[in-house]
């Protein structure tokens, strides 16, 4: 402190610095986190929709290993189900698989979205 009372200009600023680190590490350890939630495999349920899925149609077969293959892994990535789902889900119908008259219906339709030709085959 100085003379008259007031804590001086430096340890203000060792204060600021301080603060600035431990948020600059929160939002550092923040996005750490996120990427490996999106990094991970989906969830059980998840992989078996696509399973059944793509045991019924060669074309949803040959995208999948085309994802496997891209990303070097044997899961879907957590980040990339809803366009990966999205693209199974349209090559299967056009395979005419009916996916409705299956247990799978309500994951169907959650995973059906407007798509162009071009999108369904577009890796995410």
């Amino acid at each position: 402190m100085t003379a008259n009372g007031k804590p001086s200009t430096l340890r203000k600023g060792v204060r600021l610095a301080v603060v600035l680190l431990v948020l600059a590490g929160l939002l550092a350890g923040f996005r750490v986190w996120k990427t490996s939630l999106e990094n991970a495999p989906v969830d059980a349920s998840y992989r078996d929709f696509l399973e059944f899925v793509t045991a019924q149609s060669p074309a949803a077969r040959l995208y999948l290993g085309r994802y496997y293959q891209r990303y070097a892994r044997d899961t879907v990535a957590a980040r990339h189900f809803y366009q990966v789902c999205s693209s199974v889900t349209h090559l299967a119908d056009r395979d005419g698989v009916d996916l409705r008259g299956s247990a799978w219906h309500t994951m169907t339709d959650a995973c059906r979205r407007p798509m162009t030709d071009d999108d369904i085959h577009i890796l995410p």
